[in-house]
């Protein structure tokens, strides 16, 4: 099994590498993004730049780690869930069924080093006729390049079903929109899997986090809460931060 786990994984790089610079196919279906803000949810004129979005999903992101964050079928018009988590047809051998994923955990989450972009680790559990699919926790970029250009890419991961479905599951959603106070993000995705297993589904879902912003509070104008790594401070913001230690150092010496 590992000669086979480690073949997929081999294959899947090399994809996510050759296609990781591009925007996911399902860009072209959003015209627009709309913006839920502490006003209104219907604004289709700009309020916030791309720096500012990117503040808003770190906010929400950072809020819900380790937490079951669902996912549902729905549509643009109206968010509203029809049905438990998404579905795609998969051909597993010669047995055809229903591969399902209801919910995705997100943890580790940093500003990447390249300008506009969120990375995180996230768990997506699969099930195929009902039974689990055994998923390893993958990287994802959320990348905000302009207002109405945002997308989470997931990084292909090996899974494995009854221990004889050796797999490769990819997952990509272009953000179409985002209701902070709601706790939502809606858009649509794009799920495949081949291996052992072979299928590929699209559509438009919904993602709903437990933890909403705050009543009052607007995340979207609010400065990330990640910390500087040392290495990238200034040398004056360096010198403010050892000032404090130098002063202490010294008044340990003269006493």
């Amino acid at each position: 099994m590992g000669t086979h786990r480690g073949l997929f994984l081999v294959a899947s790089a090399a994809a996510f590498l050759i296609t990781g610079c591009t925007a996911i196919p399902q860009q072209h279906a959003v015209k627009e993004v709309h913006i839920c803000d502490t006003e209104d949810c219907n604004s289709t004129i700009h309020k916030y730049t791309a720096g500012q979005l990117l503040t808003g999903f770190q906010k929400l992101l950072k809020a819900n780690e380790d937490k079951q964050v669902k996912i549902c079928e729905s549509d643009p018009k109206t968010h509203a869930c029809k049905s438990v988590g998404i579905c795609q047809f998969v051909l597993g051998g010669l047995i055809p069924g229903s591969g399902c994923a209801e919910h995705i955990v997100f943890s580790e989450t940093a500003i990447g080093n390249q300008t506009g972009k969120i990375s995180l680790k996230a768990n997506m559990p699969l099930t195929f006729l009902w039974t689990p699919v055994s998923c390893e926790t993958t990287t994802v970029i959320l990348s905000v390049h302009t207002p109405d250009e945002i997308y989470m890419d997931f990084k292909p991961r090996y899974c494995n079903w009854m221990m004889v479905g050796n797999m490769s599951a990819t997952f990509n959603f272009a953000v179409e929109s985002l209701d902070l106070g709601r706790g939502q993000i809606g858009g649509y995705w794009s799920h495949a899997v081949t291996g052992s297993g072979n299928g590929r589904g699209s559509g438009y879902a919904v993602l709903s986090f437990p933890k909403t912003m705050p009543d009052g509070d607007n995340w979207l104008v609010e400065r990330p809460e990640l910390p500087v790594p040392r290495s990238k401070l200034s040398g004056t913001q360096v010198e403010k931060e050892s000032a404090p230690l130098a002063r202490s150092v010294t008044e340990v010496r003269s006493n």
